[in-house]
């Protein structure tokens, strides 16, 4: 299942040289207390720099590459109260030498704090200051509008328990500015929202900041009370403190900032003439040939080494001498410019089952997953069910004859007979009554025939997710019919329809409770144990309600879904409630509880692990005390797509990205507090793969460590809306689909919320995808 193999980190070793030590002192001060040391700290600074030329406090004592051999005996620095009789004269004593690796590796942090500082040629973009840009060096796109900063992502990570050496990991980063300000894109769209939760930087001091709002009613003339007190117009700060004038006739961006110091929010008013817009716009993600270019420029490796080498070189001026150090040097701190050699393994993908026996080797290079696929599907429901079909009479009617005439020889060739024959509904215009007056007589002829509609098809003009009738269609299909549903853009039709679909008919299958493909050669220790897996998500958006989204398989496949979402403020509330209401639809389908369970949580930064195992653990196993259940174990498995770690193979000349399967739990990379694994599950053939990082943060049943990382990768293939493997497991790219599908569309003003019925829930299918 497993192969060994070797690849390269963008992980830079450091270490201290161990022919330059580094010293501690103390201050000894009679009747000695926290606060003389600090106030001696600072009155005798030029005594000690003149003494030790470097140094550094940290718990009330001194630490410096220098060995003074006078302070053996202790060497007076001076009174505080400047009275030589007086009993407060401090004195530089030597404690000894530092072999503590713990210790070591704590100095090396605040050396890497100072001198990330240090780094004034490239402009810093985060609180911690991790991101670093060299606009310098900035590449311009004039066909795409666009401006390109090359920089880095700079991560410290202390020695594991003091046993390693700290490493670097140096990652490369792009930001990326539109040459169109705030302003202009205001004045193009003549929509305030257009630029709000879009990051902005401000040109004439390069920081950058998240837009809230915009507040139309303040203008550039509007007063603020500035850090003097004093009342001024926001025209009058910008042209004393920047010199720039403004244009009065604009409205005012809304952002917060927090504090360094007390970490205290507050709320600031920028211009957005002063703004650049960054990131990508729609036009350019969708341009194949600038996606092209801006992927081969991001796939470097050189630039994490040459960054490597500025940092060894950084220097620091003495304020007194003028003399100039490089600081690293001095303190006998060596960073490794190249990349760390780093053993992983690599997991078997299997194969992926078909219809009629049919297996696809999914490690094969001749096997083509997008032509493959379309053919018989691993499953199909049994009974055939309702199917309507509604397109817009003036602009679909040449789209629609299309897609019935090739729709009909899919399911022939695809031996798929989960429908009757369709429905076929006209709507004449493109509005939400034209569309409810339609289905309100389908559903009224279904009931007079006592039949229930089982899918609905609706063929659309619009763009994708974008269509005007979308959410009416979803929130009808949804609510009145209780069944899942498909949109289809006119559009989407217009070339290659065949192929179009017949990939509408894998979605649909998975939708009405079918299993498009399978995997094999799945752990057995899952295979052999009714065992359920989930995934969990929440959907957070500015203005919109919180969602909350748990799906959980009901089948040996892992395939079919009992899918739920909470309209909720609070994540953790419910969880007992959702995955009580899991455990008995797995119940219903199996006639059994599940003896063991995988949850994946996604969306988890390092601070909040603690409190999903304080909070959100003890629900799960309340939510087993009330069903009885007292022998089923859980594993919580906590996703993060947004890790700074790259992995290579080919050397440093040619780098390339690691196959899918990729796993690497190397002490040398991951953290071993809990078990961890970085994995590589997805193909990225231009740029630099991401791997994701999975953390088994608790786990009732000893030795399922590697059965989860083969599990997870297996996963990865078994997202109906591609035809290959993903970044992240299933599970949780479906409750992902579902809250975002209900949070992008929820409204509380609604008098019919955008929600699935009861009833749609219990037949287990994927209907949000």
């Amino acid at each position: 299942m497993f192969q060994n193999i070797q690849l390269k980190a963008n992980f830079h070793e450091m270490r201290l040289n161990p022919s330059r030590p580094v010293y501690q002192y103390k201050l000894e001060i009679t009747d000695s207390s926290p606060e003389k040391v600090s106030e001696a700290l600072k009155k005798f600074r030029p005594q000690l720099q003149t003494q030790l030329i470097l140094f550094m406090s940290l718990n009330q004592n001194i630490y410096s590459p220098k060995l003074i051999q006078e302070a053996d005996n202790g060497l007076v620095l001076g009174s505080l109260s400047g009275n030589e009789t007086n009993q407060d004269t401090a004195t530089l004593k030597l404690v000894g030498k530092i072999e503590n690796k713990a210790d070591l590796n704590i100095i090396i942090s605040r050396l890497f704090k100072q001198v990330i500082r240090s780094q004034m040629q490239m402009v810093s973009v985060g609180n911690k200051g991790q991101k670093l840009f060299w606009s310098s060096r900035a590449q311009q796109f004039k066909d795409q509008n666009l401006e390109i900063w090359p920089g880095v992502e700079c991560i410290f990570r202390p020695g594991e328990g003091g046993a390693q050496n700290p490493t670097l990991v140096i990652d490369c980063a792009f930001k990326m500015l539109r040459y169109r300000s705030a302003l202009e894109e205001l004045n193009q769209t003549r929509n305030p929202a257009c630029i709000q939760d879009q990051i902005v930087m401000t040109t004439y001091n390069k920081k950058f900041y998240k837009v809230e709002a915009v507040d139309v009613n303040l203008k550039p003339a509007s007063t603020f009370t500035n850090e003097k007190g004093e009342t001024i117009s926001f025209a009058q700060y910008y042209e004393q403190r920047y010199k720039v004038k403004v244009d009065g006739n604009q409205p005012l961006i809304r952002a917060t900032v927090r504090s360094k110091q007390d970490k205290t929010e507050k709320t600031i008013h920028l211009i957005p003439q002063l703004c650049q817009l960054t990131g990508l716009t729609d036009a350019i993600r969708n341009d194949f040939n600038a996606m092209k270019n801006l992927a081969e420029l991001t796939k470097e490796m050189k630039m994490a080494q040459e960054f490597a080498n500025q940092l060894a070189s950084t220097e620091i001026v003495n304020k007194g001498s003028g003399t100039k150090r490089q600081i690293f040097k001095e303190w006998g701190v060596e960073i490794n410019p190249g990349s760390m050699d780093v053993p992983a393994r690599r997991i078997h993908p299997g194969n992926m089952l078909m219809g009629n026996g049919l297996k696809l080797d999914l490690s094969s290079p001749q096997t083509n997953l997008d032509r493959q696929t379309q053919t018989q599907m691993f499953s199909t429901p049994p009974q055939q069910l309702i199917l309507g079909i509604i397109y817009n009479k003036k602009t679909g009617q040449q789209t629609m004859d299309s897609l019935m005439q090739n729709f009909q020889a899919a399911c022939n060739d695809f031996k798929f007979q989960a429908f009757m024959a369709p429905k076929v509904f006209p709507i004449e215009q493109d509005r939400d009554e034209d569309l409810e007056r339609v289905l309100d007589g389908f559903q009224k002829q279904a009931e007079a025939n006592k039949a229930k509609v089982g899918f609905l098809l609706f063929l659309l003009p619009g763009q994708k997710k974008k269509a005007r009738l979308y959410k009416t269609a979803k929130k009808i299909s949804m609510q009145k019919f209780g069944c899942a549903s498909q949109v289809v853009v006119e559009k989407t039709l217009a070339k290659n329809t065949r192929s179009i679909v017949n990939k509408i008919l894998i979605q649909l299958n998975a939708k009405v409770g079918g299993t498009p493909w399978a995997i094999d050669s799945l752990p057995t220790t899952f295979q052999n144990q009714p065992t359920m897996i989930c995934g969990t998500d929440c959907f957070v958006k500015s203005g919109r309600k919180n969602q909350l989204a748990f799906c959980s398989t009901v089948d040996r496949n892992l395939s079919r879904y009992y899918s739920q979402v909470v309209t909720s403020g609070e994540f953790s509330q419910h969880l007992q409630q959702v995955f009580k209401a899991s455990l008995l639809a797995f119940k219903e389908q199996n006639g059994i509880f599940p003896k063991l369970i995988i949850i994946y949580r996604d969306g988890v930064g390092d601070g909040q692990q603690a409190v999903v195992l304080a909070n959100e653990l003890p629900q799960y196993k309340q939510a087993l005390e009330e069903l009885q259940i007292t022998d089923t174990k859980i594993s919580l498995v906590v996703c993060n797509k947004r890790v700074s770690a790259k992995f290579y193979t080919g050397g440093n000349a040619r780098p390339d990205n690691p196959q899918p399967g990729t796993c690497v739990d190397n002490p040398k990379v991951v953290e071993q507090s809990n078990p961890n694994f970085y994995l590589i599950s997805q193909v990225t053939r231009q740029g630099t793969v991401t791997p994701s990082l999975y953390k088994i943060i608790h786990s009732d049943q000893a030795g399922l460590d590697d059965d989860i990382k083969v599990l997870t990768f297996k996963l990865c293939w078994l997202f109906y809306n591609f035809t290959g493997s993903i970044k992240i497991p299933a599970p949780v790219r479906y409750a992902h689909c579902l809250c975002n599908f209900i949070g992008d569309n929820y409204d509380d003003r609604d008098q019919v919320k955008f929600l699935p019925l009861p009833d749609l829930v219990k037949q287990k299918v994927l209907f949000y995808i």
